[in-house]
């Protein structure tokens, strides 16, 4: 007679495939991240950047030195 084989799945096999499973997870949002987000607020830095908010104050300071 052969022999019946039960099939479960072993501990380590469940494991290694809820491991996998967080990589990727992982991986998939460091890719969104770095492809999507950062270009996305580097942007918006380069738009908002800092200007001053009195233009004749820079002006006043770089005159001083020529009179």
């Amino acid at each position: 007679m052969a022999k019946s084989f039960k099939k479960y799945f072993s501990f380590f096999g469940i494991l290694i495939a809820t491991v996998s499973l967080k990589i990727s997870s992982l991986l998939t949002s460091l890719h969104h991240l770095i492809d999507v987000s950062i270009p996305k607020i580097m942007n918006k830095l380069h738009i908002s950047s800092l200007k001053p908010i009195k233009l004749y104050s820079t002006n006043k300071y770089n005159t001083q030195g020529k009179n």
